[in-house]
């Protein structure tokens, strides 16, 4: 499976940052005096388990929005979802029954993503707090008097399959409506002026 390039550069910045965090639980470590072999392996371990995950997570995404089925594509991601959650559970579990694996860093990098995208936020709003003339003025953001035509953007086209074709359960939705409107005027199909 060929993972968009966007999503392959979003992965390696999680990897980059997952490493710093990494980094700076085992500097955590060495203040505390208390990094051995087993802290190595927690590291590396976690480090493995936070990146896989955010990576089969894209992959699941990525499969279930090739299905061009909603059931199908929820299905996809709740699968995908299960999966994850139980290998990370068992891999948490296994640093915890083991001595040759310390269990903090296996634990704490499960949060490393959500604390990288939240630390993206929280550098995102300061950005834009400390320089809002970078963002565009109000009559910039008006419409031109020429609109230029429109390219679609990487997203725009990895979803528009989804436009295309009738939404499942619409036709049936359409004929019970007929039905009941048939209904209210005056009878059901068939009934005339006999009725």
């Amino acid at each position: 499976m060929k993972l968009d390039p966007e999503v392959l550069d979003e992965n390696r910045k999680m990897a980059r940052d997952c490493l710093i965090l990494t980094a700076v639980m085992a500097a955590g470590f060495l203040v505390a005096r208390r990094f051995d072999l087993s802290v190595v392996w927690g590291l590396l371990i976690g480090y493995a388990l936070a990146v896989g995950n955010f990576y089969f997570m894209s992959v699941g995404l990525t499969k279930a929005l090739s299905t061009g089925d909603e059931t199908a594509a929820k299905t996809k991601i709740r699968q995908s979802y299960l999966i994850r959650t139980l290998v990370m559970l068992a891999v948490m579990a296994f640093s915890l029954w083991t001595e040759r694996i310390h269990w903090v860093p296996v634990i704490a990098s499960v949060f490393y993503p959500r604390i990288v995208l939240a630390m993206r936020g929280a550098w995102t709003w300061i950005r834009r707090r400390r320089h809002p003339e970078e963002e565009p003025e109000p009559a910039a953001r008006e419409i031109p008097a020429e609109p230029e035509e429109e390219t679609p953007d990487e997203f725009e086209k990895f979803v528009s399959h989804f436009s295309k074709g009738p939404v499942p359960g619409e036709e049936k939705g359409k004929a019970s409506d007929e039905a009941e409107k048939e209904e209210k005027d005056g009878g059901g199909p068939g009934d005339g002026e006999n009725g």
